[in-house]
């Protein structure tokens, strides 16, 4: 039988705070363990939490980049349930109350929406031994302040799922709230996923996927859970409601324990933490200062600028990386050759030395100088592209060194008809061919000219005068 997928996540991402959400230990990753621990996130009894106001404000922000509505009330519970890195057995979350609720994603023309956006501690973490045949708790991740993103359960293949996560990411990272290193576990997944029959519109009965940590991982393990689920119904079973663990050198996933619904987990009202209550001139002023989000820059750069969809997508995926290049198009208005620019030779320059935008030596007026002269044909492409590496490794501006190195193009109409009969007659073999057909000796021909100009080769103008001379 054939079955469709319907899948909603859980996403959970650490906020960029200075400390904890509940106390003022580090929030920091790595490091040995329990150095970053106290009486409070240790769950020591007598202690009382301390709410963070930045985890707040960063997951306001949070709620706007998914452009969800942030709640002027909301309020802290308590999700009762033991584990052993989760010192106080209870977690401190949001229930009754989030933070945000609504939002969606545009991936493909489709809005998948976010049904809420709520504030919340991490537990630690379990690190076994099994050559001793222990379980050690590591306490320092205890507290972190993590928001949980739960969407509804729009998602009908892995493609969506990953594109939306990728977004996801991007839009936080764009937001400044959390800086999405899955590989850290600063942002990680658990997929809601059923199966029905086409044409069905019943839900079917879903497991749960922990903590997935990159995308290939959720697509892998979605797409591993479809195949087991269809199998448990086409040999006539009934797939169990339960929370499963994706082994990623496996390739599969096993069942965790039974899935806990809301009321086993005993919520009830946080007492030892006020109501949060959020004016609406608070929430519009952590709007303003919010940036552009990468989709709507992804619009302007595709339909203003005229870039390819392809290289709007390029730009828009670091954040710093965009905003240089705002920073050039608002200096000048070159966009496509500031595009070519930083696509093709700071994208190279970057990766070949490990360097990120916030170290070059230049800034967006002399990048927006270097485009302008390109675009104006005063230097051409290959003189535009040295001088940016030259800039890149000892800064300048772009014009003294186009001067300086004698690479501004020349239309001296006399000179370069000079330089052409040269070549015309040291390569008259060519001529001929060209002549009698065939049409790439014309470029050989045109290399030859440029070669013997030099840096200020003015291509256009010697394209005019070889074709006339031919």
């Amino acid at each position: 039988m054939s079955y469709i997928p319907v899948i909603g996540l859980e996403i959970h991402a650490e906020l960029l705070t200075d400390s904890k959400v509940f106390c003022g230990c580090a929030n920091e990753f790595g490091g040995d363990a329990n150095t970053r621990v106290c009486p409070r996130c240790s769950g020591l009894p007598g202690t009382l939490p301390i709410l963070n106001k930045q985890a707040v404000v960063l997951a306001a922000r949070a709620g706007l980049a998914i452009d969800g509505r942030v709640n002027n009330y909301s309020s802290f519970d308590r999700k009762n349930y033991f584990y052993p890195d989760l010192p106080k057995a209870y977690q401190i979350t949001q229930f009754e109350n989030p933070i945000c609720t609504g939002g969606y994603i545009e991936i493909d023309g489709k809005k998948l929406r976010i049904h809420h956006l709520h504030i919340e501690e991490d537990a630690g973490k379990l690190v076994h031994d099994d050559y001793e045949g222990i379980s050690m708790a590591d306490y320092n991740r205890c507290g972190v302040p993590l928001i949980e993103i739960v969407t509804e359960p729009d998602f009908r293949s892995v493609e969506e799922v990953q594109k939306f996560v990728e977004q996801m990411a991007l839009r936080l990272k764009y937001a400044g709230v959390c800086d999405a290193k899955m590989e850290q576990g600063s942002m990680r997944v658990d997929v809601n996923i059923s199966i029905m029959p086409a044409g069905s519109t019943v839900f079917g009965t879903r497991a749960e996927i922990k903590n997935l940590n990159s995308i290939k991982a959720i697509g892998r393990a979605i797409e591993y859970e479809i195949k087991r689920q269809s199998e448990i119904l086409d040999s006539g079973g009934t797939v169990v409601q339960e929370t499963r663990r994706f082994n990623d050198n496996h390739g599969d996933t096993k069942a965790l324990r039974s899935k806990e619904e809301a009321h086993d987990y005993r919520y009830f009202p946080e007492p030892d933490i006020p109501p949060v209550f959020m004016s609406d001139e608070e929430i519009d002023t952590i709007r303003k200062s919010m940036p552009e989000m990468p989709n709507k820059r992804f619009l302007r750069y595709t339909q203003e600028y005229g870039l390819t969809a392809e290289e709007a997508n390029l730009i828009v995926s670091d954040r710093a990386f965009s905003d240089l290049y705002d920073e050039c198009c608002f200096e000048g208005k070159c966009y496509k050759k500031t595009a070519s620019l930083m696509l093709v030779g700071l994208n190279r320059l970057l990766n070949d030395t490990q360097e990120s935008v916030s170290d070059i030596k230049f800034g967006a007026s002399e990048l927006s100088k270097l485009a302008s002269l390109w675009d104006e044909n005063k230097i051409n492409s290959n003189s535009a592209m040295e001088i940016l590496e030259r800039m890149f490794r000892s800064g300048g501006d772009p014009a003294e060194i186009a001067e300086k190195n004698g690479m501004i193009m020349t239309d001296n109409t006399d000179e370069l008809s000079g330089i052409v009969d040269k070549v015309l007659s040291e390569n008259a073999d060519a001529v001929e061919g060209y002549k009698n057909g065939n049409a790439k000796l014309f470029g050989f021909l045109m290399g030859r000219v440029i070669a013997e100009v030099g840096k200020s080769a003015n291509p256009a103008a010697i394209k005019k005068i070889l074709s006339e001379k031919i």
